[in-house]
């Protein structure tokens, strides 16, 4: 592939992954508002946006796996579908914590069918040295359309409803899947003679049998918990900040900043990458672990501050959160050949989201049984708990450093 192309297909891919993204962020958002209406308790909440991510975990062997076997822009397809039948559903059917449930589980393993196998179309299609260079790129365009739906969910909880809000994230994923279908070419998958290839697409060892694979594997995981944790409870947190200090922020207001934030989650994302490529991968890796850590303990102590302090060291925790993201799926990638590929994203996809469905219930749980969403100490705990996330990574890659001297 030459010339202009290689950036369309990147261009392309990423916005339908946006597209497909719209209603991400509307349990988020609408929890606010259904929380009080269905009678939920923060546990509950919490599990409702973990099981988006048990969706998806259980989803990823299968449809990410079969990207090794099957052309991924049917896999893609897939995932387009199954979040326009979850989205469909969640307006319709959703009125208590399991309905809420179930349906939101298909929305999460839309998300498995659509961004590592929409990472997969890429890497079908790209050279090896251009496909290195496109993940960074990729992996941020979940950051902007994560702020893309934060907007709009943020718009529709002030002027709509959530059944609402629900059938516009079934309009995303229908319009990403139209145009992933009649301007992404269909690529065969090319047989190696090569034994390691005959391997079956479900069979998920050859990651495994990586170590270094595994270091960023483990540490994605690790960054999802935060990550997630951060991304299901920030909303809530802002607006109860706001409402502490009598200020005029709205609801919308919050959305904006939602918004922006995912822009600088962009370049933080591609500026770690850059400086794991200068610096070395674990040691970039470890730095930026380190610093968020530190974000996070301060954010907790700073909490009941004035309200520009407060929310500004969250704005920065937040995008320090997302510095390490792209170097560490490029990471993966790296360490991946053609034919085992969609191996390793699968396990990077399926250990790595597992942390993304614990983060959001163990912050509801923190929530709770430190005195509710209405108590300043109760956030400060939920976030010294998101800040775990950072911990652990940071130890993962220490002591990849120090035992393999790389």
């Amino acid at each position: 592939m030459s010339g202009s192309r290689p950036y369309l297909l990147l261009s392309i891919v990423c916005i339908c992954c946006m597209l497909s993204m719209i209603g991400i962020a509307m349990w988020p958002v609408f929890l606010i508002q259904l929380r009080d209406v269905w009678g939920l308790t923060n546990t509950e909440i919490g599990w409702i946006s973990g099981i988006y991510f048990c969706g998806y975990v259980i989803a990823t062997p299968i449809l990410v796996g079969l990207t090794d076997a099957i052309d991924s822009k049917l896999i893609f397809l897939i995932g387009c579908a199954s979040s326009f039948f979850g989205c469909i559903g969640f307006a319709f059917l959703a009125h208590d914590f399991w309905s809420a449930s179930i349906t939101w589980a298909f929305v999460g393993a839309g998300l498995a069918g659509t961004y590592m196998p929409g990472l997969q179309i890429l890497n079908a299609r790209l050279d090896d040295s251009f496909r290195i260079r496109a993940v960074p790129w990729y992996t941020s365009s979940f950051g902007l359309g994560t702020g893309l739906s934060f907007s709009i969910m943020g718009f529709m909880l002030t002027y709509s409803s959530y059944q609402s809000a629900a059938l516009l994230g079934a309009l995303g994923a229908l319009v990403a899947g139209v145009i992933v279908l009649l301007f992404v070419e269909p690529k065969s998958i090319v047989k190696s003679s090569n034994l390691r290839a005959k391997r079956h697409p479900l069979d998920l060892r050859p990651a495994f049998r990586k170590p270094k694979a595994m270091s960023y594997i483990l540490a994605y995981s690790a960054h999802t918990y935060e990550l997630f944790a951060f991304r299901s409870w920030s909303f809530a947190l802002f607006v109860f900040l706001g409402s502490e200090s009598n200020s005029s922020l709205s609801v919308a207001n919050i959305a904006s900043l939602f918004g922006f934030l995912t822009v600088l989650g962009l370049i933080a994302s591609t500026t770690g990458a850059k400086l794991c490529l200068t610096i070395g991968r674990h040691r970039a890796l470890t730095l930026i672990a380190g610093f968020t850590v530190l974000l996070a303990v301060s954010s907790a102590i700073m909490l009941g501050g004035p309200l520009w302090l407060s929310m500004g060291l969250l704005c920065v925790y937040n995008v320090a959160i997302m510095f390490d993201s792209g170097g560490l799926t490029a990471g993966t990638v790296s360490e991946s050949e053609s034919h085992d590929r969609g191996a390793l994203l699968a396990v990077h996809s399926m250990i790595g989201f597992t942390g993304g469905a614990i983060g959001a219930p163990v912050i509801g749980y923190v929530l709770d049984v430190s005195g509710g969403e209405l108590k300043i100490e109760a956030w400060s705990y939920a976030i010294l708990a998101m800040g775990i996330g950072s911990l652990v990574a940071f130890f993962i890659q220490l002591r990849f450093i120090v035992f393999k001297k790389n």
